[in-house]
């Protein structure tokens, strides 16, 4: 398909000058990126049609504002922009009267006394684009990985870490990665990080804490070499590795605490531990499952073991989502385990619970929530290899996954298309009136600013195969649901543009949400590739 020009970055000028009275103002000089990345499966060009840009301003006590402007006039001027906190800047790009593109700064601070400098990528709305830099040229991450981690930086940087690939023998080897790198959403670069993590692992959790280190992101759980060359047997990973200030810092679980993947990770709301809950001893069928919880303390910076074990037995595979849990004006916290897989490799259909309060053998402690001890906390049918977050009116909803694992094969003929929403307050569990629009199995999912969850790509199989999704869907606050459209001109499917499964979904600062990596079965079949590209998701709202 041919492809028309792509315009050069513009720079506009916005509010320039301090006031000589009343509230100091700043300068904000946005330049606004609008070369998308070449060589992608549709037309990503966001000024296709375009003649317009509005410009949103909003922040902490500031009276909103918006300025229209000429895409060809290069300026636009808001004045007496007050120094303040929690500013956004919106960018809008209209094609005729409806918005086709949009660029957003996110939160960020103008406390002065230097001017404000921002540079938004403009991209189409609910569609994907490959993530670039200024000039239009395609980044990529600088380690092709699938199994990774990511997670947001206090400076809303993402970390990236650890995931596997493939080396170049026949048959190919795991490669198990020890190495971290970082993403800069306002360059579009990917750079490594130096130093790194210590332990090769993938199928791990990154989690963001906050305590006596300041704010960090703890890698916690996941499988791997133990050794440094990489060659050893493969393992649950032990330590527990966190990242903050720019300094790596190992713990090492107690003596009663085993190593564990496929384990269920989250952080608690109410007192801000990671909760780690289950697992197995290694990737092999037939590996220990355990039924042990082992949490974060980050006042403390210290692993500390729950002492009862979890009321459903020996689980793997769950998935952990944390709550509000909000009861007379107090968060109560707590985390759901949702599915996962028994001692014995079956497929689970529980549903069950964490808290934080007293215990027999303590004072406090995580204990069992007998929430979900009713009989109706069951999930419709049997759930591994799903998503699951938490809505945006503190339920849980979780979509996807396999019905049945067997041993030591993973196959997706028996992914499911379900969508299900458990309802703690009300004491419900049921599945939605429509369904994914294709089913399929490891998937990522990402709640999205207006209450929406995304949920992209995944991997199923048919009578030719294995197949990676394109799929993206998207499930209201109101519990419709919908597939990703593409801009309002109709250049683009809305897809992503890589087919891909156990990839990494992260929403950044701006509402936008990332998608990294992943497996990628090829479509005329063979043995799957492991990517290196990842892409950006624009909202609709």
């Amino acid at each position: 398909m041919a492809r028309g020009r792509r315009p050069r970055a513009r720079a506009f000028i916005l509010a320039l000058g301090l006031a000589g009275c009343g509230p100091a103002v700043l300068g904000i000089q946005v330049e606004l990126v609008t070369k998308a990345c070449p060589g992608a499966t549709t037309d990503t060009n966001p000024l296709n049609g375009v003649t317009r840009l509005r410009f949103n301003l909003t922040g902490d006590g500031l009276q909103p504002q918006a300025i229209s402007a000429d895409l060809n006039s290069g300026h636009a001027q808001i004045p007496n922009i007050a120094v303040g906190a929690n500013r956004r800047l919106t960018v809008e790009a209209f094609s005729g009267n409806r918005v086709q593109a949009r660029a957003d700064s996110g939160r960020f601070d103008a406390q002065g006394p230097n001017d404000v400098h921002l540079r938004l990528f403009l991209r189409n709305l609910d569609s994907f684009t490959g993530t670039g830099d200024p000039g239009g040229a395609c980044t990529h991450m600088t380690t092709a990985r699938a199994g990774h981690a990511m997670a947001l930086l206090p400076d809303g940087r993402v970390l990236i870490s650890g995931g596997f690939s493939f080396d170049g023998s026949t048959p190919p080897k795991l490669v198990y990665h020890d190495d971290a790198e970082v993403f800069d959403e306002a360059t579009g670069a990917f750079a490594p990080l130096n130093p790194g993590p210590t332990a090769r692992r993938a199928g791990h959790a990154a989690l963001a804490v906050s305590g006596g280190s300041g704010a960090g992101i703890l890698l916690a759980g996941g499988e791997g070499p133990p050794d440094a060359a990489g060659t050893g047997a493969v393992a649950a990973v032990g330590s527990f590795e966190l990242f903050a200030n720019g300094t790596w810092t190992q713990f090492a679980p107690g003596g009663g605490s085993p190593a564990r993947t496929h384990a269920a990770a989250a952080v608690d709301l109410k007192t801000g531990a990671a909760v780690i809950a289950g697992g197995q001893a290694g990737p092999k069928s037939g590996a220990s499952v355990y039924q042990s919880v082992t949490y974060f303390d980050p006042a403390t910076n210290s692993l500390k073991d729950a002492a009862l074990p979890l009321r459903v037995g020996p689980l793997s595979d769950a998935v952990a989502v944390a709550r509000a849990n909000l009861s007379a004006g107090s968060q109560l916290g707590g985390i759901v385990l949702v599915g996962g897989r028994d001692q014995n490799g079956s497929t689970l259909a529980q549903i069950s619970g964490l808290i934080w309060g007293p215990s027999p053998t303590s004072s406090l402690d995580f204990v069992d929530d007998p929430t979900f001890k009713a009989p109706a906390f069951k999930l419709p049918s049997p759930r591994a290899h799903h998503v699951a977050l938490r809505t945006v009116d503190d339920m849980v909803l979780t979509a996807g996954g396999l019905l049945t694992v067997a041993p030591g094969v993973l196959d997706y003929a028996n992914a499911t298309a379900a969508i299900t929403l458990i309802d703690p307050a009300g004491g419900q569990v049921a599945d939605l009136p429509a369904p994914l629009s294709q089913a399929r199995a490891d998937s990522c999912a990402a709640l999205l600013d207006d209450g929406a969850t995304l949920v992209a790509g995944g991997a199923w199989k048919d009578s030719s195969g294995i197949h990676s999704a394109r799929s993206v869907d998207l499930i209201g606050p109101d519990r419709s649901v919908r597939g990703a459209s593409g801009p309002p001109n109709g250049t683009g499917d809305g897809l992503l543009q890589s087919a891909r499964h156990r990839a990494a979904c992260l929403k950044l600062r701006d509402g936008s949400v990332m998608v990294s990596g992943g497996l990628q079965y090829p479509a005329a079949g063979g043995l799957p590739v492991v990517l290196d590209s990842a892409e950006m998701y624009t909202p609709v709202n």
